[in-house]
């Protein structure tokens, strides 16, 4: 093949991929845009919800607000705590580092004080004195060549012990700002975990007023079957957003549907509320669509596989919930989570730290409530993850 012709095939190959990866591009920005003109549009329905719903709204309002502030001042914590772990790792690395060089320089004036004693001991003239010792000329030159190369390594020998206590009082100053800003990340921990709990304790005191509210059996039913609805809403929109999205439909790992009995459970715990059993307070004519994991508030959240979020915020009934997208029709579900640390339309890889384990959404114990959709159906987690959480 002619050079010419074979050049302008790996041109019109490059422009060719070129376009397809910047179609594939704008398509996944579009994507991202529509998911987040989905998640603003539900956000403002829940708030006009709310307003309609009288002294109940008002409250389920109180309760979605302190559970948003919990959700920030906890992943404002974590991150705190990560870059408190980063200095704590300098300032280590800085005092090991010191120690070493402290040594070097009591080294170096160990040396330097044995020079100066041999000196002392010579006199306080040493090489007229080997002049007067009319010894040899020959041998007096060796010993003034001699005492000359003493005098040189002294004097490098007192350069090296310079650099030496230059570089550890160097040193010691970084170590030194590296304490002062530990000590301002630790402030910033409290005072975030003072915000933390202020928001705690206004949540537990929004969700004991709507208890006083919801009561009776009827209302309690009436109010997990808007929640129920509400969410098969939210899931059949977010299918009509993504059903164009084809990145979605050939992720670089193996079909979801592939790996039926070998997925990671999302965090470890107890299992305490199994799939299709009977919903508390409904009674018997609703029915778990997913699974709740009993775990200590705070304990990391992971994605079973890898794939795209398409929901990260607060549903009445779910609390803070994160819904990924897996292809091909499979969706995972984490609700009642304490923070999300996914934001919608971002990639997430198998196993990757996503929430926390929380209580959002009024739930009166600690976990997780999981969920593994087939095109809006339920399936059950169990059949679909290995072992036990």
């Amino acid at each position: 093949m002619p050079a010419s012709r074979l050049l302008s095939l790996l041109l019109f190959t490059c422009l060719t991929l070129a376009s397809v990866v910047g179609a594939r591009a704008q398509a996944a920005d579009s994507t991202r845009q529509q998911l987040q003109a989905l998640q603003t549009h539900i956000e403002q329905v829940t708030r006009q919800l709310e307003a309609a719903q009288g002294e109940r709204g008002k409250l389920t309002a109180e309760l979605r607000r302190a559970e948003e502030a919990i959700a920030h001042a906890a992943t404002a914590l974590r991150d705190t705590r990560k870059r408190l772990a980063g200095q704590r790792a300098k300032l280590d690395r800085l005092d090991r580092r010191a120690a070493t060089e402290q040594q070097a320089v009591q080294g170096e004036v160990d040396a330097l004080r044995a020079q100066i004693i041999a000196a002392y001991r010579m006199g306080r003239e040493p090489a007229i004195k080997l002049f007067l010792n009319q010894q040899g000329p020959a041998r007096l030159g060796r010993m003034l060549a001699y005492y000359d190369y003493l005098n040189q390594a002294r004097a490098a020998d007192i350069a090296q012990a310079r650099k030496a206590l230059a570089e550890l009082i160097a040193t010691r100053r970084q170590a030194a700002a590296q304490r002062r800003q530990l000590q301002a990340t630790l402030n910033a921990q409290r005072a975030k975990q003072t915000a933390l709990q202020q928001a705690e304790n206004r949540r537990r005191i929004a969700l004991s007023k709507l208890d006083r509210i919801i009561v009776s059996k009827r209302t309690r039913l009436a109010n997990l079957q808007e929640n129920e609805k509400r969410l098969q809403k939210l899931l059949s929109s977010v299918r009509q957003t993504v059903v164009s999205d084809a990145s979605l439909n050939a992720l670089s790992q193996r079909p979801f549907g592939q790996l039926r009995g070998r997925l990671p459970w999302p965090t470890a715990g107890t299992l305490a509320v199994r799939f299709n059993t009977p919903r508390s307070g409904s009674g018997g004519t609703l029915r778990w669509q997913g699974v709740f994991i009993n775990a200590p508030k705070g304990q990391a959240v992971h994605a079973i596989d890898a794939g795209r979020v398409v929901f990260a915020n607060w549903l009445s009934g779910y609390g803070l919930l994160l819904i990924i997208d897996h292809g091909h029709g499979y969706m995972s579900l984490y609700g009642h989570t304490q923070a999300i640390y996914r934001g919608v339309g971002t990639w997430v890889r198998a196993g990757e730290t996503v929430a926390s384990v929380g209580d959002s959404g009024g739930r009166r114990t600690q976990g997780l409530y999981f969920a593994i959709r087939h095109n809006g159906a339920p399936l059950d987690p169990s059949r679909w993850c290995g072992g036990r959480p």
